[in-house]
């Protein structure tokens, strides 16, 4: 089975526009299986959506999730319901992510001027490297798909959408019948995914002209 899923999502809990319940009918309308609130340091976000889906019977799934402003870079992570504190070294916060059961990604590397990750030792200690992010410009999503491959590593992507029009211009394609929260970590924990995608950035530029 394929599974749609946008990766890399913010609401109102950190510095996103909309609200959480803006962001899942977006989702919804646009055929996403799956989402990850990302929101900046806090869980928040993920858990409110957890809720509405659970109370409103939603078809969409939540993938729990936060952005880690580590000391060396923004941190990905899925599968935890609880905060890491901003600051924190990025192998450190690795460590953490891995004892509560989920999985990292490197958000945006190589777009140093957004806090992504340089320096490639840190390539290797994480699970899943982001190859498409819908903010980010060509050549840094071709860097970090070379990367991704060199230290084979599982890919994600996202829109990385501050607003809730751009939701779904980043997905991740995962390849699961497993639709378990662990089903679907292992399988981009295993590579099991590929990405598409539409650069969020151009369209701004044109809408401009």
């Amino acid at each position: 089975m394929l599974l749609k899923a946008d990766l890399h999502i913010h609401s109102n809990h950190s510095d996103g526009k909309s609200s959480v319940k803006e962001i899942l009918n977006v989702a919804i309308e646009r055929r996403l299986n799956i989402i990850s609130i990302t929101d900046h340091n806090t869980v928040n976000g993920s858990l409110e959506a957890l809720e509405i889906v659970k109370e409103e019977n939603l078809p969409i799934i939540v993938l729990p999730g936060i952005e880690i402003s580590t000391a060396q870079g923004h941190l990905l992570s899925y599968g935890i319901r609880k905060d890491i504190e901003a600051g924190i070294n990025l192998e450190e916060a690795v460590k953490i992510v891995r004892k509560w059961g989920g999985i990292t990604s490197l958000a945006h590397p190589f777009q140093f001027y957004r806090h992504g990750v340089v320096r490639l030792k840190f390539f290797k200690v994480v699970d899943c490297i982001e190859v498409f992010n819908a903010k980010s410009l060509i050549i840094f999503n071709k860097l970090s798909e070379y990367f991704c491959k060199k230290y084979k590593k599982g890919k994600t992507a996202g829109s990385d959408a501050h607003n809730a029009k751009f939701v779904g211009y980043g997905v991740t394609v995962i390849e699961s019948n497993d639709l378990s929260l662990s089903g679907i970590l292992n399988a981009l924990k295993s590579g099991k995914s590929y990405v598409e995608g539409k650069t969020a950035m151009l369209k701004q530029i044109l809408s401009k002209l």
